[in-house]
């Protein structure tokens, strides 16, 4: 049965990612005439005659979109680059000018995708009016395109960066200051390319599909105020540590030009709620009732696994008999979770006795306290299952199986993309001489499941070259 059910939550997993495939996204929102030299992207036109196209892109999932892009324009793209994944770029068939270049290795800034940043920078400064740029960008776009402010050096920057996010800082914090103390980020990158006109396509990894923080939005007006970035970082008490080169960046003032509304143009082709709605559809084809609960999950994984260990008692109790309807639905509005309440509504209008999913997507964070290898989709399930051991007289004899996995494939500094825990987990675990709380206080997740079960239940996938944030998957099981 375990087996089974594992099988099943990597196939709606699977599936999820599968629908925000960037190929699919450009082919129906992106339309071009060779032969009128008309493009239209949702519903909108442009003339491209006697203009010369240029192409930028940035992020995990952007490989596939510029090969799209490249395959509807050929020859009438001029040039441009593409900053991807180290480890993405095999087998690529080279149609037209664009280069394609690797760099920000696990996901971290380094000196190659630094090295991309200055071409595209270059190039665009010596746009002219009859220039067109497409921009591309997907998550993971910030780490590809790092281009620090002088006198900032990456080895600064990243280290910033890093002490914020193991302090708990969330992805919109972290681009704050990604913005302040980046050259392209921020909007800067539409204004380098000044007079040109821009059209930028978008897959948003962040909840709520805010332009200015997608990929630290260097396409998207800057609406950030000047303390922005020094408050975040006084409020994870790093202030007093920073070098004098990011103090005079952040001081600096400079940067806030007049943005080109009227020659810029972004567009979000695909979000998480894609993604959800695909495993819906796949959940309801291996027979579970699914229940999309949330697209906008975010928090700190011990908080939110907390969270979630409250929510499926009151979803057991209700299966049990042991509350009504009416009560399930008003103690899981005084969780802290940012439920669609009105999509519980199904359990109350459909007759179904089998076992239910529910569907729940965005992006947590992880305070890294400990020095093991992991990431949030990986420390996340281990996070749940020990509270679902310690809770287990409250799951009313239901058996709970949990999935997290990040839609690009890549969970934090590792290969795995996530992984699934379940009730028995700690149990099992001691079978093996694995202690999930030493893994989990050493932020060990990444070793514990790669021994724990022979890494059966450790996700990886590699690069899915699209990226959406993250889903989670519960099931919900009568024993």
């Amino acid at each position: 049965m375990a087996k089974y059910t594992f099988d099943n939550l990597i196939k709606i997993y699977k599936t999820s990612y599968t629908a925000v495939l960037p190929e699919i996204l450009i082919k129906k929102y992106l339309k071009y005439d060779p032969i009128t030299q008309q493009l239209n992207v949702f519903d909108n036109n442009f003339n491209l005659k006697d203009k010369s196209v240029y192409v930028i892109g940035t992020g995990k999932a952007v490989k596939s979109m510029a090969m799209e892009v490249e395959s509807m324009f050929n020859s009438k793209i001029r040039d441009g680059y593409i900053s991807i994944p180290k480890g993405s770029s095999n087998k690529l068939m080279f149609k037209s000018n664009l280069k394609y270049i690797e760099g920000a290795k696990d996901n971290l800034p380094d000196e190659d995708a630094e090295n991309t940043s200055k071409k595209v920078k270059s190039l665009l400064s010596n746009m002219c009016i009859n220039d067109f740029v497409i921009v591309l960008i997907s998550g993971g776009g910030s780490a590809l395109l790092p281009l620090p402010k002088a006198p900032i050096t990456l080895e600064e920057k990243t280290t910033l960066i890093k002490k914020l996010a193991n302090c708990g800082a969330d992805i919109k914090e972290l681009n704050v200051v990604r913005k302040a103390t980046s050259d392209l980020k921020g909007g800067q990158l539409a204004l380098e390319a000044q007079p040109a006109k821009i059209v930028t396509l978008i897959l948003s990894d962040i909840v709520g599909d805010p332009l200015d923080l997608i990929a630290s939005g260097p396409t998207a007006e800057n609406k950030d105020s000047p303390t922005s970035a020094i408050n975040i970082i006084k409020k994870y008490h790093l202030f007093e540590d920073l070098p004098s080169s990011i103090l005079s960046a952040l001081e600096d003032k400079a940067y806030n030009k007049a943005f080109p509304h009227n020659n810029v143009h972004n567009y979000i082709i695909g979000s998480n709620k894609f993604s959800i709605d695909a495993a819906v559809t796949q959940a309801k084809e291996l027979h579970y009732l699914p229940v999309a609960l949330s697209y906008t999950i975010t928090g700190n994984v011990k908080d939110l696994a907390k969270q979630y260990c409250k929510l499926l008692k009151q979803f057991c109790d209700y299966l049990n008999g042991n509350i009504d309807f009416k009560t399930l639905k008003s103690e899981v509005s005084k969780l802290d979770l940012p439920v669609i309440l009105d999509n519980i509504n199904i359990l109350n209008t459909v007759d179904f006795k089998g076992d239910i999913c529910l569907i729940l997507g965005g992006e947590t964070t992880v305070e890294v306290t400990g020095s093991g290898k992991g990431g949030r989709n990986q420390q996340l399930p281990l996070e749940l299952s020990l509270l679902l051991h310690e809770n287990k007289d409250c799951l009313s004899d239901h058996d709970i199986y949990f999935l997290s996995a990040g839609t690009d494939g890549i969970d934090g500094p590792t290969d795995a993309a996530g992984a699934i825990g379940y009730t028995n987990l700690v149990t099992d675990a001691r079978k093996e001489n694995l202690s999930v709380q030493t893994y989990l206080t050493n932020n060990d997740s990444y070793n514990f499941y790669k021994k724990f079960r022979k890494g059966e239940l450790h996700i990886i996938t590699g690069h899915t070259n699209t990226n959406v944030m993250d889903i989670h998957l519960i099931l919900i099981s009568k024993q």
